[in-house]
């Protein structure tokens, strides 16, 4: 027994060993495209804190993170929520091309720029398409990060009042799929005025979207509307807070119940939670 847990630690330090060397071949192979990833992306992008100040100032946001950066470019990708689409991906692709003429009340959101096996698989697979819609604009980019794990964990109580100063005494709409992940914590909700929620399916929301789009004009207004609802979202929150949609004040929230409870009560990532909700 002992000899084989010998072995398998030898084999578990050479496969780390072995993933190390692939980050430092794949940072030295991508050198150039990483570097124009920082100019086009990271240089030009607001922090965790500084996204939030805007959505204080009024600012709406859309979010863009490698779920959203695939289906958009990869015809054939698939989310476990979201089947490949293909009036989604040029909705998504419409949004980012026009940035410019909709920056003065809507933000655009980019993750951080990372260099791990995942993230320069995708800048290796698909730069050469994204750069060219991104360089269309040239208005800051909002951080995805405001509703993932690291806004909690690196600014801890002072996320969560941001969060909560959003929407404190508001009235509130919610637009998640039917039985969603998605959770009204009193931990970040608790000070609302009121909450309303519209559901959309839980699976393949896209497909419902004009129908979707007409309920949420046909609900009570809401002083500010969350979307949590993947890919659709995105567009959601874009279409909501333009004037065909309502100048509504529309916040793409993605995760942001999950990623709480991962930063503060040892929850599962965000990705690791069932899709919907176990009644």
């Amino acid at each position: 027994m002992k000899q084989q847990n010998a072995i398998l630690e030898n084999q578990n330090r050479q496969l780390a060993e072995h993933g190390r060397m692939l980050e430092v071949l794949g940072k030295a192979s991508l050198r150039g495209v990483l570097a124009e990833v920082d100019n086009t992306i990271q240089d030009r992008q607001l922090s965790m804190m500084e996204t939030m100040e805007q959505l204080h100032d009024g600012k709406s946001i859309a979010r863009w993170g490698d779920g959203e950066i695939r289906i958009m470019l990869q015809p054939e990708f698939e989310l476990s929520f979201q089947k490949p689409n293909p009036k989604l991906a040029l909705e998504l692709e419409r949004i980012l091309a026009t940035y410019d003429s909709i920056a003065h009340n809507t933000l655009l959101a980019f993750p951080t720029v990372f260099v791990s096996r995942m993230w320069m698989g995708i800048w290796a697979e698909m730069w050469h398409e994204l750069r060219p819609i991104l360089n269309l604009s040239s208005s800051p980019w909002g951080n995805t990060h405001i509703s993932r794990p690291l806004f909690f964990q690196k600014h801890g109580s002072e996320a969560v009042d941001a969060w909560r100063k959003l929407w404190d005494g508001k009235n509130v709409a919610v637009i998640a799929g039917r039985g969603s992940r998605f959770a009204l914590l009193p931990e970040l909700f608790d000070n609302v005025g009121d909450i309303k929620l519209i559901e959309s399916l839980p699976r393949d929301a896209f497909n419902e979207f004009d129908a979707l789009k007409q309920r949420v004009q046909d609900a009570p207004q809401a002083d500010l509307y969350l979307t949590a609802l993947g890919p659709t979202g995105t567009a959601l929150s874009a279409h909501l807070s333009s004037p065909e949609g309502g100048s509504n004040h529309a916040i793409d929230v993605g995760h942001l119940s999950s990623s709480y409870s991962t930063a503060f009560n040892g929850g599962k990532f965000p990705e690791d939670v069932p899709l919907i909700s176990a009644t």
